[in-house]
C-alpha cells in the first residue's frame, strides 16, 4: 500500500516551467491593475468611496500574493529571500492600513454611507478588518432648531480633524504599499 501511494504522488502533473511563466505573467499584470486601483483610491474625494475602492485594492493583493505562493508551490520553486522580505513587507502594511480603515469606517466621523439605501447585498463588505477602538468620543445628537455649544461645535470639529488625519495616514501608507508592491513585481 505504501509503495502505491508513493507512486501516485509521484505521478502527479506539476505544471510546466513555461505554464509556471505564464502564471507569474498574469499575477504581474493583475498586481499592475491592483497599483492602478490604489491610485484611483488616493485620488477619490468621497470618503466612503475611497474605503471601497482601498478595501478592493486589497483584497486583490492579497489574492495575488496568495496566488503566487500556490503557484511557486505547486511548481516545487524555492522563493527568493528578497521576494519573501517584500511579502512580508506588505502584509504588514495591509494590515496597518486595515487597521487605519477601520478607525475611519465609522460613522460619527464620515457621516452615514450613501450606499445604505441599497440591499446590503449589492454592496457587501470586502474585507473584514480589525474591530476598532472606539474613542470616547461623545455622540451628540441635537435637534435641528437648537443651536451648538461651543463644546459641541469643538467636539464635532476635533472629530473632523481626526478623520481627516487618519485619511492622509492611510492615503501615506497606500504610497508606500505601492513602492513595495512595483519592488515585488520586479521580483517575479
Amino acid at each position: 500500500m505504501p509503495l502505491i501511494m508513493l507512486f501516485l504522488v509521484s505521478c502527479q502533473e506539476q505544471p510546466t516551467p513555461s505554464e509556471t511563466r505564464a502564471d507569474l505573467a498574469d499575477i504581474r499584470n493583475d498586481m499592475q491593475e491592483v497599483i492602478e486601483l490604489i491610485d484611483e483610491s488616493i485620488n477619490e474625494e468621497s470618503v466612503h468611496v475611497f474605503i471601497h475602492k482601498t478595501d478592493l485594492a486589497l483584497n486583490r493583493l492579497d489574492n495575488n500574493i496568495e496566488e503566487y505562493l500556490s503557484i511557486m508551490d505547486m511548481a516545487d520553486e524555492r522563493i527568493e529571500r528578497d521576494t519573501r522580505n517584500s511579502i512580508i513587507s506588505i502584509k504588514e502594511k495591509v494590515a496597518g492600513i486595515d487597521i487605519r480603515l477601520a478607525l475611519l469606517d465609522d460613522e460619527n466621523l464620515i457621516g452615514e454611507s450613501p450606499f445604505a439605501e441599497f440591499p446590503e447585498e449589492t454592496h457587501a463588505i470586502d474585507r473584514v478588518r480589525p474591530p476598532s477602538y472606539t474613542y470616547p468620543y461623545p455622540h451628540i445628537t441635537t435637534p435641528e432648531t437648537r443651536e451648538l455649544t461651543d463644546i459641541e461645535r469643538t467636539t464635532i470639529k476635533e472629530i473632523e480633524v481626526y478623520a481627516e488625519e487618519i485619511h492622509k495616514e492611510i492615503v501615506n501608507e497606500l504610497n508606500k504599499l505601492k513602492t513595495e508592491v512595483n519592488e515585488f513585481i520586479a521580483g517575479l
